[in-house]
């Protein structure tokens, strides 16, 4: 299976571990950790544990930029992202481990001007050879809210699957041109329909609704609460793993990189929603933008309770 993970905002996490964060006050770290971030090469990292190559692609600016490239170069993910004017992004988390709470303040990211145009080519010119395209994640300004539909409806042409997990109007305009999954978390799935969804049986409702219009594959994450999962005429519910979590950054796209090798290996949705449940319960518990690893996830994946709610 050939695998392109598209991230078009791509950054530098930088996580400080405080004992208690206090406001207007000097504080002291515990720890601090650099990660390389942004979802698509997120998804990335967990294919190259799960043992399934993938290009990663997308944007970059700047001596940061760089260093992704020599990151991804240094853990075997091979990338091609096309470099425009400016700095990439330094996004920074604070953990606060009294109260297990995650503080996060994202930058916007630079300006890419023509340099979409020469990642759209590029992209062109790869689409012949891959089997899943993964979009995800935030966008640049000048880039534009209907990109996700864009580039859902290139990759089709080429008979390519789209797996899109992105926020607000990207995810809206996105949706319109039917990826074949999408995976949102509860905020983002609530901004999707336009309203708060008041429990599980409402997020099942609409989530068939989006299925019925044509997405293959609705998965809804729910944090602690663990997520559902919407094909055909099945719905699965299953609960999160019980662990201590440390940082959200990347439980998504742990699942993202996880639903990939379930499709490679065609697994059914159960097994697939107890795979991708584990994924992100494990990552949540990992400092800074760590991810799963296969071993972990094989390890504690029969431990995801499940139920089906609908066939």
């Amino acid at each position: 299976m050939n695998v392109i993970t598209v991230t078009l905002n791509p950054c530098i996490d930088e996580t400080v571990e405080l004992q208690e964060l206090c406001l207007g006050e000097t504080n002291r770290a515990e720890e601090i950790r650099r990660d390389v971030g942004g979802k698509g090469i997120n998804v990335s990292k967990i294919l190259r544990s799960f043992g399934i190559p993938s290009v990663a692609t997308g944007i970059l600016a700047g001596e940061k930029g760089r260093y992704i490239e020599r990151n991804l170069q240094t853990e075997g993910i091979e990338s091609r992202f096309v470099f425009t004017l400016g700095e990439t992004r330094t996004n920074f988390k604070i953990f606060d481990q009294s109260k297990g709470l995650m503080t996060e303040i994202n930058a916007p990211g630079a300006n890419v001007g023509n340099a979409y145009d020469k990642f759209r080519s590029m992209l062109i010119s790869m689409l012949p050879h891959c089997d899943v395209l993964v979009l995800s994640g935030s966008v640049p300004s000048d880039i534009g809210d209907a990109v996700y539909h864009e580039l859902t409806k290139l990759a089709k042409s080429y008979g390519v699957k789209v797996i899109l997990d992105a926020d607000g109007e990207k995810m809206r305009r996105g949706l319109e041109a039917c990826p074949f999954a999408i995976k949102p978390n509860r905020p983002e799935f609530e901004r999707i329909v336009g309203r708060e969804l008041r429990d599980i049986d409402e997020i099942i409702a609409e989530a068939r609704k989006i299925a019925d219009g044509g997405v293959e594959m609705v998965v809804v994450s729910l944090g602690g609460e663990g997520a559902v999962f919407v094909r055909d005429e099945l719905v699965v519910r299953t609960k999160s793993l019980p662990v201590q979590v440390k940082s959200a950054a990347g439980a998504g796209d742990a699942m993202v990189g996880t639903l990939i090798y379930a499709m490679k290996k065609k697994y059914p949705l159960t097994e697939t929603a107890k795979l991708m449940t584990a994924a992100g319960s494990i990552t949540v518990a990992k400092a800074g933008t760590q991810v799963a690893t296969f071993g972990e996830v094989a390890a504690n994946y029969e431990r995801v309770e499940t139920k089906v709610l609908f066939f």
